[in-house]
């Protein structure tokens, strides 16, 4: 791989996390404010668990994105 093509990956992988982090963060905030109060048990746990789902979903397509990223910067593009 060329250097800017490193650095562009890197920052869209730096990118990428900072977005995903803020969207977790956000929707543990959303249910916090806006499901709770309602006391309703079985949104509540419905909520948490699609959180929790996409958020799982979310971690093993970074990580397997950013490792085939690294395969590819090590194999340096040669054919």
């Amino acid at each position: 791989m060329k250097t800017w093509q490193k650095i562009v990956g890197l920052i869209t992988f730096i990118a990428i996390f900072i977005v995903g982090i803020l969207t977790w963060i956000n929707a543990y905030v959303d249910a916090k404010y806006i499901i709770e109060p309602y006391n309703i048990d079985i949104i509540e746990e419905r909520y948490y668990m699609y959180i929790d789902g996409l958020s799982t979903l979310m971690w093993i397509t970074y990580f397997l994105s950013l490792v085939l990223f690294i395969i590819l910067w090590r194999k340096g593009g040669k054919r």
